[in-house]
């Protein structure tokens, strides 16, 4: 069996560390979560609530003007 001389270990070193990099850059990419397509969740707006006697009086004073 054939040794690998400097250059060519340099060369696969080299190449491994490149696919491992970009391995690691892409699964961080494809699991990135996409977040212009989550659902955001609903805001609930509070209704505004009067009492009734408070209501009656609005009206009173509505229709005497």
């Amino acid at each position: 069996m054939r040794t690998l001389n400097d250059t060519q270990k340099d060369f696969i070193g080299g190449a491994i560390a490149f696919t491992l990099f970009w391995s690691v850059i892409g699964y961080f990419v494809i699991t990135q979560p996409d977040y212009s397509q989550t659902n955001k969740p609903q805001q609930i707006v509070k209704k505004q609530t009067q009492s009734p006697v408070l209501e009656k009086y609005g009206e009173l004073i509505t229709k005497n003007k």
